[in-house]
């Protein structure tokens, strides 16, 4: 039985694409980015290297800062070190001079204490030597009495005479000592030099004029030694 030809019809491509939604987009092709990154790219030219990931950048920048914060701190402990020889050596200098002030102190100090013995000692010397010349200057006054009670046995006017002459010979002693006696009669009253015992009536004198000596009185060179006591004259009434 001979077979029948059946014509079917075949629509075009360009039907076809009428025929689909003209909304739904057309699926990405996976080697789209590739072929887009090549026609971007100048013809024989290879591909641009791909940036390195981000991590490893933070990474590389941390390690950086890292290392120069340890430079740092070297830089810092060195310099530290380097301050602390120096007060060092300063502490070694200060010592040294303390130590050189104190034995200069107590060499002062030693110096002064042995300076202050010997001028006691001078001081005490010539106050012993001064009482040996004073004594010394005695020794005539006592010679004078010794004489006055040998002889006055016999006759009391040499007994007289000879308490004069011993008087004379102390007040001559006392003389060259610095010491001299104050004269008062006749002189105006002084209350620094003498000390009234007593007012008297009288023609003889002016007021205020001393007309007795009771006891006399003594000066050591320009110091009042023992005020005089005396009378001293008034006014005279009716």
């Amino acid at each position: 039985m001979p077979r029948k030809r059946v014509k079917v019809p075949v629509r075009k491509a360009e039907d076809e694409r009428e025929d689909r939604p003209q909304d739904a987009p057309e699926e990405a092709s996976p080697q789209a980015p590739e072929a887009a990154t090549n026609a971007a790219s100048p013809k024989g030219e290879q591909a641009a290297t791909p940036p390195e990931p981000k991590g490893e950048e933070e990474a590389s920048a941390a390690a950086s800062q890292e290392d120069v914060t340890t430079q740092e701190e070297t830089v810092d402990i060195n310099a530290l070190l380097e301050e602390i020889e120096t007060l060092k050596e300063e502490l070694e200098k200060a010592r040294a001079e303390a130590a050189e002030y104190k034995d200069k102190y107590l060499r002062t100090a030693a110096e002064m204490e042995n300076m202050r013995k010997r001028v006691e000692k001078r001081f005490a010397d010539e106050a012993e030597q001064e009482k040996l010349r004073f004594l010394r200057n005695i020794l005539p006054v006592i010679d004078h009495l010794e004489m006055v009670l040998k002889h006055s046995q016999s006759d009391p006017e040499v007994l007289r005479q000879g308490v004069e002459m011993t008087l004379q010979e102390f007040l001559r002693t006392l003389e060259r000592e610095g010491v001299k006696r104050i004269h008062s009669v006749g002189q105006p009253f002084d209350p620094f030099i003498h000390e009234a015992i007593e007012v008297v009536e009288t023609d003889e004198y002016p007021p205020g004029t001393v007309v007795e000596e009771v006891q006399a009185g003594y000066m050591y060179k320009d110091k009042l030694i023992r005020p005089a006591r005396v009378r001293v004259a008034g006014e005279k009434r009716g």
